[in-house]
């Protein structure tokens, strides 16, 4: 994820990046057992020949998807968080099709842990550096940015929701032949004045299985 915060007509964006992409129906279902993969997905993703319940297959997707949230001149620094939209157009699953999040308010996260065996859990997580940082060398603490999770028809998060901490964040243990997915909503603090500026950074999510 890359953020810019601009601070002359205070416009905050987060730019959302993935590398890997897919999709699954509603939250955490079980897959078949097959060869040892994993797969992940944020934001836009790709998946060819149909979902994959139809035969299709995941493909790597380079598309960097922006979270931007405008920040008011008169509200700069005031303590009242501003809510981020993305330009992610992924709202239904790869798995099914079924209608996961609600962009641009809700960023699609998911991804599978697939094994031979009944047993390997992958390990979803994201990795942000301490700061964004300006042109002038002015930086602005990424836990700025937070982020709830949640999916359409299900209350209850299977990735978590939280802050970045400028270090590595666990998001999800995947368990076995699992999908897992939910849709994140970013805010952004808007705690403290800063000077202006354009402000970028880069949050990289990763699912591994030891």
């Amino acid at each position: 994820m890359i953020i810019i915060i601009q601070h002359s007509t205070r416009v905050l964006a987060a730019i959302l990046l993935l590398a890997i992409a897919t999709s699954a129906q509603a939250w955490s279902i079980a897959i078949s057992p097959g060869t040892r993969q994993i797969f992940i997905q944020v934001g836009n993703g790709t998946y060819t020949g149909g979902n994959h319940n139809a035969g299709g297959s995941p493909a790597n997707n380079a598309t960097v998807n922006v979270v931007s949230a405008n920040v008011p001149a008169a509200s700069i620094g005031n303590g009242s968080p501003v809510a981020m939209t993305s330009n992610s157009t992924a709202a239904n699953s790869f798995l099914d099709g079924y209608n996961v999040c609600n962009p641009p308010t809700q960023v699609y996260i998911g991804g599978w842990v697939r094994v031979p065996g009944s047993t390997g859990n992958g390990v979803m997580s994201v990795t942000t550096p301490a700061n964004l940082i300006n042109g002038a060398g002015n930086t602005i603490p990424f836990s700025s940015i937070s982020w709830s999770s949640t999916a359409n028809g299900n209350a209850t998060a299977h990735v978590a929701a939280g802050t970045f901490n400028g270090a590595t964040l666990t998001l999800a243990n995947i368990g076995a032949n699992t999908w897992v997915e939910n849709c994140m909503v970013f805010s952004y603090a808007n705690s403290t004045v800063y000077p202006s500026g354009t402000y970028t950074g880069r949050a990289v999510y990763t699912l591994s299985l030891p």
